[in-house]
Formats: C-alpha cells, structure tokens, sequence
C-alpha cells in the first residue's frame, strides 16, 4: 500500500512539472505566435462581442436588417478609432514641430544651466586641496564625456526608430484592412460561429479521403478562377479609365496591367506605383495622381471582394478565407498570402471528413485515463492520511 502510494505521489509530481512546463511554453512561446498570426481577428471577435447587444437593439427596436446594422456599427467604431488616431499623431507632430522650432532656446538653455553648474564647481575645486580639486574635475569630464556619448545615442536610435517606422507604414495599412473586414464578417456571422465550428458530416474512410481530394482540387480550381477574373477585372477597369481620362495607348495599358495582375508576386502595383512615381518626378502631377488613384482604388475593391469570392470559389466562408490570407502573409509572405486560402480549404475539409477524429479520439483517452490516476491517486492517499 505504501509503495502504491509513494508511486501515486510521483506520478501526481510529474504531472504538476509538466503542466508547468506547459504553461510556460504556453506563456512565452506560443501566446505570442498565436498573437501575431490571429491578432486583427482576436481584435475583431472582442469588437463583435462588444458590438453585440447594439446590432441587437438595432435589429429588434429599429427593425434595421442585419446586414445594415453591422455596417453602420463597423462604421461607426472604424470612424471612431480614426479620428482618436488622427487627433493623437497631430497632437504628437504638433508637439515634435513646436520642440523643433524651440530647439536652439531648450539646447542653449540645458548648455547654460551646465556651464553655471561647471563654473561654480571648478570655482570651488580652486580652494580645496589639490587632490579634492583634482577628482572634481576629472568626474565632470567623465560627466560631459558620458553626457556626449548618450546624446549620440540617443540621436541614432532615433533615426533608426523613424526609419523603422516608416518603414512599417505600408504593413500597418495592410493590417487596419484585414483588421475591418475581419470585423465586418466575424460581426455579422457573430451568431452563427460556434454553430458553423460544431457542423459536422457522417463520413469516413475511403470517403474522407475523396472528399479531402475534391476539397483539394476545388480549391485550387476556384483560387484560379479568382486570379482570372481580377486580372480581368484589372484589364476592363484599366483600359476604360485611361480610355475616358485621354491616355495614349489605353487597350494596351490595361493588357499589360492584367498580365502583370496574373503574376502574384507584382500584380498591376508593378506598372502603376513606377509610373506615378515617374510621372512626379518629371512635373505631370495630373498624371501622376490619376494613376495612382486608380491603383488606390482597385486595391481597395480587390481586399475588400477578394474574400468573399475566395470563399465562395473555394468552398469555405469569407471569414475562413481571410483567417488563411493573414495566416499565411505571416508565414510565408506573399506566397503564404497565395496559398493560404487553400491550406484552409484542405484543413476545414479534413476536419469536417473526420480525418483527425482518430488522433482527437487518442487525446480524449490518454487525458480520462490520466484524470483516473490522478483521482485513485488522491484517494489513496486520503484513506492513508486517515490511518
């Protein structure tokens, strides 16, 4: 009996050191990797929750239709969340220009102070001993030494934060868009998650296996139909547009803009961000505004489709196919942002085959049988305690 009971009681110390562990790896490893893949939807699911009762009380008490609801809320939080950012960045660019203009006064000020404080300490170095007067100006050069050092410092780690801040701008664009259209469809489908995670199919086998195969090849069928009808779409947009503002050479800008939208890596941002750019440089603005503004605007129009018609093309939900998009650019970058849509295809159509039902089935096992040891273990040694 004791024997058991000193096996039970290792066993139940194990468990404790490797639930810990655990918790620590959860902790600082794998919190962070889930943040940094899922965050806009993580921020999005507590903006639905919190949207919630709203688009509730909108539906019931102002007969609105959900889908108007959801958009004037999303609305109404983006504006928000815009003009708090834009009063903060003026409120700190105001500031940064105001110490800037004063710079010379705060700089000729702090040298003052310093040498008024310099002057009276050598002053009272000259009446002390030698040694004394000594030490005192060797800690003020060290003072002015290490004060030099860290003003240098502090000017390259400024430049290098500028630099690296400006060079997250364009990410931090891409972010806010998957961010609000995350919130658009986790908010208007917010009622209907759990019920779409919980739908399951009688298959198994052989059959799971067609279906994860058809899942396959429909995906990547429906990911290419996608890329052919935006480069299309880029083609018509292109060739009207420069058509109707009196371009030269219309029809062939929009071909060479859809070829180039068919290649994932450049996409029509190839031809139009040089061109406008090109355009500034050499003094027609017009033209340049023009171009980019097209650009601008069928970016905007393909992230906003570009879900929705992933999703219905490939046979999962926009949100789905959003989730593997952000997944994926994190990953693997543009090919991840590619392929991400279809990993998600086979992974949701390998759940709902019951592919993992088997390694689920051997985790259910191994963790009821663990929860026995543990409590025969505590049993144990409670009729113990009370020998």
């Amino acid at each position: 009996m004791e024997g058991q009971n000193v096996r039970y009681a290792c066993e139940r110390l194990i468990l404790r050191v490797v639930f810990l562990g655990l918790a620590v790896v959860f902790v600082t490893v794998l919190i962070p990797q889930i943040w940094n893949l899922f965050s806009p939807f993580l921020l999005a699911l507590a903006v639905a929750a919190m949207l919630h009762p709203l688009i509730a009380f909108a539906q019931k008490k102002l007969h609105m239709k959900r889908g108007l609801a959801v958009g004037l809320c999303v609305a109404f939080v983006v504006t928000a969340a815009f003009l708090l950012l834009y009063w903060f960045a003026s409120f700190a660019v105001v500031q940064l220009i105001s110490a800037a203009e004063n710079a010379p006064n705060i700089l000729g000020s702090i040298i003052g102070i310093l040498k008024t404080a310099s002057d009276n300490l050598l002053d009272m170095a000259s009446s002390l001993p030698q040694d004394v007067g000594q030490a005192i100006r060797d800690s003020l050069n060290s003072a002015f030494a290490s004060l030099s050092s860290a003003g240098m410092s502090f000017a390259r780690d400024s430049v290098n934060y500028a630099v690296s801040f400006a060079s997250s701008v364009p990410y931090a664009f891409i972010y806010a868009n998957f961010l609000i259209l995350a919130m658009i469809f986790i908010t208007n489908r917010y009622d209907k998650l759990l019920g779409f995670l919980n739908r399951k199919t009688d298959t198994s086998g052989e059959e799971s296996l067609r279906m994860l195969r058809q899942s396959a090849g429909k995906g990547m069928m429906g990911y290419i139909r996608v890329q052919l009808l935006f480069s299309l779409l880029t083609f018509l947009i292109s060739w009207v547009f420069f058509q109707a503002v009196g371009f030269d050479y219309a029809f062939l800008i929009g071909v060479v803009a859809a070829l180039l939208e068919l290649i994932p890596q450049f996409g029509c941002g190839t031809l139009y961000l040089p061109w406008s750019a090109i355009c500034f440089i050499v003094g027609t603005n017009r033209n340049g505004w023009l171009v980019l503004g097209l650009y601008i605007v069928y970016s905007m129009l393909r992230r906003i489709t570009e879900p929705s018609l992933l999703g219905t093309n490939l046979g999962v939900s926009p949100l789905a196919s959003l989730i593997g998009m952000f997944v994926g650019m994190r990953m693997a970058g543009v090919i991840g942002l590619i392929l991400g849509p279809i990993v998600m295809v086979i992974l949701i159509s390998a759940a709902r085959s019951h592919l993992f039902n088997s390694l689920l089935g051997d985790v259910r096992v191994l963790t009821s049988y663990m929860q026995q040891r543990w409590k025969r273990g505590q049993g144990k040694a409670g009729d113990a305690r009370g020998c």
